[in-house]
């Protein structure tokens, strides 16, 4: 009698501990399927998540990896271990255990515990994360994801030490290679499929592909190209701006950027001041909506066309606002430039000379000439910020430097950026080529 209690309880503590791990892997896998679908642009994050750190997280890790990936599969191959080993213990009991009915035994609770493992955390996870009841599981499941952080963390370290070992081991050309060719097989797919579009739509559908990898920070106006209204300043002064600038939506702030009280739409002003009614600026704006530098670019276009909102306020990790994100620049990572009759016409590298060139501080370093032979780098892209790094300061108007083989004069400049250079090539004994 006491080997059978003994017997009972210890295949009901195997049944108990698979179970937990069960219920375990089913939140972490939410959790992951919730920022795949984020990601792909069908899903949002729940409104009272948007400042989850722990989403967060998740989503500022490469689009190309999945999150928890090592957390997730360590769960998986315990929940399958501890499942066969608890339906073997239950099948074997009280039968004739021949070599022949043991192997059975075994193959179909391997079968079985991988088959609930699949449909537990493989098909269910997805289906929660698609629910009305996500955040409750959220909720419910983030002492999940924090325990397994913990449990997997020696284990996450040692493969971290082996990936980095492979990857000095590992061609990095080929590598790139590898992640520049992702984007062309989707398109090349796409074309094979549906060999009638025309090639403006296979650009279209590339660059689309492509805007999921991007987060606002790669796409806002920066604070200092941000043409802002001052409600300290006087009603005359304001206007003088709207007329001026060629923006239809401006912020209206209390100094800066960092004390936006609103958005504008110049309409409004106009209307009353057709009117000769009195203009309130404030009563006028709207408040302003915020994303985070670190959305995904599908993110943050779901949310404005949630919010119904043409522009929002980018605000950094320590609060502070970097600039502004309009529906235009998001749409423009999609079908190009698009520009209006207000737009001026800006040819940011002229040829001045024989080996000069004037070249805007705003220019994209991809699209200087080749002979300048200035490499782009992931965390530069304007020809001004690749001057202001190499010299460690904003340069003064009339300053001339040297990089390499440029001879670099600043013809003009502010305190916050270059604006305008000449760019003279030398040759190797430092002469200007004539």
């Amino acid at each position: 009698m006491s080997e059978f209690l003994f017997l009972f309880d210890y295949r009901f503590f195997l049944l108990l501990s698979w179970l937990l791990l069960s219920i375990w892997g089913l939140y972490v896998n939410t959790f992951r399927a919730l920022v795949d679908r984020v990601r792909a642009g069908v899903s949002s994050l729940p409104v009272n998540r948007v400042d989850d750190k722990l989403l967060h997280s998740l989503l500022a890790a490469p689009n190309h990896e999945r999150p928890f990936h090592i957390e997730a599969a360590l769960l998986s191959s315990l929940q399958i271990i501890l499942g066969t080993i608890t339906f073997y213990t239950f099948l074997k009991q009280g039968v004739d255990s021949t070599p022949t009915r043991l192997i059975f035994y075994f193959l179909v609770s391997t079968g079985i515990a991988f088959l609930w493992e699949r449909t537990w955390t493989g098909i269910a996870s997805h289906s929660i994360a698609a629910s009305s009841f996500l955040s409750l599981h959220l909720t419910i499941g983030k002492p999940f994801m924090v325990l397994i952080q913990i449990v997997s963390f020696p284990l996450s370290l040692i493969l971290l030490k082996i990936e980095r070992l492979m990857r000095r081991m590992a061609d990095p050309r080929i590598e790139v290679a590898d992640e520049k060719n992702e984007l062309a097989d989707h398109i090349r797919t796409l074309s094979r499929e549906s060999s009638t579009l025309d090639p403006e739509v296979f650009e279209i559908v590339g660059n689309t592909l492509e805007m999921g990898h991007l987060h606002v920070r790669d796409v806002l106006v920066p604070r200092n190209q941000v043409q802002v209204l001052d409600c300290q300043d006087s009603i005359e002064e304001n206007l003088q701006i709207v007329r001026t600038c060629g923006h239809t939506r401006l912020p209206i702030c209390e100094g800066d950027l960092d004390h936006c009280i609103g958005i504008i739409h110049v309409k409004y002003a106009f209307r009353l001041l057709t009117e000769g009614k009195k203009i309130d600026l404030r009563k006028l704006s709207k408040t302003p909506a915020i994303v985070s530098t670190d959305d995904p670019l599908p993110v943050a276009l779901k949310k404005m066309m949630r919010w119904k909102i043409h522009m929002a306020l980018v605000q950094d990790e320590f609060g502070g606002i970097d600039g502004v994100i309009t529906l235009e620049d998001i749409l423009e990572e999609v079908v190009g430039e698009i520009q209006d009759e207000f737009d001026a016409e800006e040819n940011t590298v002229q040829k001045s000379g024989v080996g000069k060139w004037k070249v805007s501080g705003l220019s994209p370093i991809h699209e200087l000439p080749e002979e300048l032979g200035v490499e782009e780098e992931e965390e530069l892209t304007s020809f001004g910020g690749h001057i202001t790094k190499e010299l460690g300061r904003i340069p003064e108007v009339g300053e001339v430097l040297k990089l390499k083989n440029l001879q670099i004069t600043i013809l003009d400049a502010d305190e916050t950026r270059v604006q305008l250079t000449e760019v003279t090539l030398l040759s190797s004994n430092n002469e200007t080529i004539s």
